[in-house]
């Protein structure tokens, strides 16, 4: 799983690529998005979650609960 992850992460760190730095795509290169890629690592993240029988809906509440508490101040709020 952790190997699958770290393949989806690279897919989209290449779309962001395209998109947004400096290496557009080939003309021969299959047309993908950001948002598939995102998908797909939110899919294997499911995945992994259930192999390691704990709930993913926990685990973003408690992230979530960490960055409006500790880490409220690390992050620039967009209005």
């Amino acid at each position: 799983m952790t190997a699958r992850l770290t393949e989806e992460v690279g897919e989209l760190a290449r779309e962001i690529n395209h998109y947004y730095g400096e290496k557009p795509k080939k003309a021969t290169e299959e047309e993908k998005t950001v948002e598939e890629e995102v998908g797909d690592i939110i899919f294997v993240l499911a995945c992994f979650a259930n192999s390691l029988d704990f709930d993913l809906s926990e685990s973003f509440h408690m992230a979530m609960n960490k960055f409006e508490t500790r880490d409220k101040n690390r992050w620039t709020k967009k209005e």
